[in-house]
């Protein structure tokens, strides 16, 4: 799909209801054995990644038409489901689940069921991603919620979400296999469209980063005096803060980074050192960041909380059933059997 517009995500907080997750459980989990048994571990992966689809999916198993919810209930009881079984490990989740995440990541390698260099690229390319949705994206929104989606290959999705507790709005970064962290290789993101966005993580920003790095080489510290830069921006309605904090400016000299990617991981580096050393490159070297916001639409339905109507417990409990049963079929009758399915639907 190549649809864009936009789609709001409110932060809603508390749970889901017992009686709904229970079965979101079951039926995200029925559905996922479907596709996995029908097409393989790197389609549903691939799905995953797309927020068209995973919206959608998160909507046929009965979640928020709109909520920031979606994510972290949907992963969450996909996670419960197939971390059961051996196809699919998800790791990850919100908030103090992120911290554990080098626990799983340290059970999995354990378990030798993925080869070292592959489980390596996951967790080394899992960690970019949140790094360049938080510090290179800078569209206002924090990361509090990640989710890593990997098959015994070593193919992975990537689920960030971010959230802005002034605007109340949440908005979700999806990866597959990446490989160009710099350069839009994202498989899209949800939220609506943001006008203020500084955003080094895109191609038209690759001149810029590579000046940050060739000023960085010059010895930034000596422009400590540049009261420019205080005012500096193309886009003045841009809400950010410009505090230098150049200690960290010095030391990062003093690093002497090869290349960006080195400059990113030196430990303190955060938004606003390098927002701070990307305007001073721009300002010297004339070449800016991007400030067009990367955002892709996510349809919204209806769900938990009754828009645009509650949930039938009946309804969902016979889809469970026609999906385990369909499950429990041989490959080619399942597809048959669904395919009849959506046929008389449409007849409708």
């Amino acid at each position: 799909m190549d649809r864009r517009g936009t789609a709001i995500m409110p932060l809603h907080y508390g749970h889901p209801p017992e009686y709904l997750y229970k079965r979101m459980i079951k039926l995200s989990g029925i559905l996922s054995d479907i596709i996995i048994d029908n097409f393989g571990t790197k389609k549903l992966l691939e799905n995953l990644s797309n927020p068209y689809w995973f919206h959608s999916f998160s909507l046929a198993i009965g979640f928020d038409w709109n909520s920031s919810g979606t994510t972290t209930a949907t992963l969450s009881a996909m996670k419960e489901y197939l971390n059961k079984k051996d196809d699919i490990i998800i790791i990850g989740g919100k908030g103090n689940h992120i911290r554990h995440i080098k626990d799983e990541f340290n059970d999995i390698e354990k378990s030798g069921n993925v080869p070292e260099k592959k489980l390596y690229n996951v967790i080394n390319g899992s960690r970019k991603t949140g790094i360049t949705d938080n510090k290179l994206l800078q569209d206002s929104f924090d990361i509090y919620i990640q989710f890593i989606i990997m098959d015994y290959n070593g193919n992975y999705t990537v689920i960030n979400q971010g959230m802005n507790s002034d605007l109340g709005l949440a908005r979700r970064y999806q990866w597959i296999n990446p490989v160009d962290f710099y350069n839009g290789d994202r498989s899209g993101i949800s939220g609506y469209e943001n006008n203020n966005v500084f955003d080094l993580s895109s191609k038209k920003s690759e001149m810029n980063r590579n000046d940050m790095i060739d000023l960085i080489h010059d010895g930034i510290s000596k422009y400590e005096k540049q009261r420019t830069l205080d005012n500096f921006n193309v886009k003045p309605e841009l809400n950010l803060n410009y505090k230098i904090d150049w200690k960290l400016v010095r030391k990062v000299y003093e690093y002497n980074p090869e290349n960006f990617d080195e400059f990113i991981n030196i430990k303190g580096v955060g938004k606003s050192t390098i927002r701070a050393i990307s305007y001073l490159a721009e300002i010297i070297y004339g070449n800016g960041p991007s400030y067009n916001d990367p955002v892709k639409f996510s349809f919204c339905l209806g769900g938990k909380d009754g828009v645009p109507k509650p949930v039938n417990i009946k309804d969902y409990d016979i889809s469970i059933k026609f999906f385990k049963e369909a499950a429990e079929k041989k490959p080619y009758e399942t597809l048959k059997k669904i395919s009849e399915l959506s046929y008389k639907m449409s007849s409708k």
